[in-house]
């Protein structure tokens, strides 16, 4: 009874199996629907894929283009810093600066200098002035071509303090490292007008102001502002 049973089974089961594969089929291909009819839930669901399509040639062109800006961004501030530039009666003057914080122990040290200490940038290269005129400061002349005649002049720049105020040393060694000076290279030194800014500055900042008769140069880091104005000299 057992045998005739199981063979009874097996075949009312492959008498089902038949029956039920158009039903699947009918699933996968449902018919076209009237108009005016409703879309059933399931055939609006989509199959699941990335929200991030292939880059097309433009996002390829300017991802490019966007790198390369970046480089030679990097290869400028390698190779002069921050800028400040100013036209002085048809005569370029231009200081480049390193990138320094407020917020680091450069800041600290300079911040605390003691009467008749120079200024280092250790964690940049030296502020560098190259200039095609001789600049006056109130008398006192910055010569133009100091390293050759026919050749702008070049010096490194270093705010000292003392203890009438404070002074910017100008140094004949233009492109060495903020803690490489050499006394030995101070070619002269002007007044600095020095005051507190109302509102401090994240970083180290170094502009030339055009201001008739002539310009005024402004270091400014922290609530430390400096102030010298200049002319070019005959």
């Amino acid at each position: 009874m057992r045998t005739t049973s199981t063979i009874i089974s097996l075949a009312l089961l492959a008498a089902l199996l038949p029956a039920q594969a158009p039903i699947t089929a009918q699933e996968r291909s449902a018919p076209p629907l009237e108009p005016g009819s409703e879309v059933p839930d399931r055939q609006l669901e989509q199959p699941s894929r990335s929200d991030s399509a292939p880059a097309t040639a433009r996002t390829a062109n300017s991802d490019t283009d966007a790198a390369a800006a970046a480089r030679r961004e990097r290869f400028r501030r390698l190779r002069y810093g921050n800028l400040a530039e100013l036209d002085l009666g048809g005569r370029q003057l231009r200081i480049s600066y390193p990138d320094l914080l407020t917020d680091s122990d450069d800041y600290r040290t300079f911040d605390s200098l003691a009467s008749g200490d120079v200024s280092a940038w250790n964690s940049g290269r030296a502020v560098k002035l190259l200039t095609h005129a001789s600049l006056s400061f109130n008398g006192i002349v910055v010569p133009y071509g100091n390293a050759s005649p026919d050749y702008p002049g070049v010096y490194s720049l270093w705010p000292k303090r003392s203890a009438e105020g404070w002074s910017l040393v100008f140094n004949g060694e233009a492109d060495i490292w903020g803690s490489q000076r050499d006394p030995a290279a101070d070619a002269l030194e002007v007044p600095l007008e020095h005051s507190r800014a109302d509102q401090p500055t994240e970083k180290l900042m170094v502009e030339l102001l055009e201001i008739e008769p002539g310009a005024v140069l402004r270091i400014a880091w922290g609530d430390h502002q400096f102030l010298a104005a200049f002319q070019a000299a005959p």
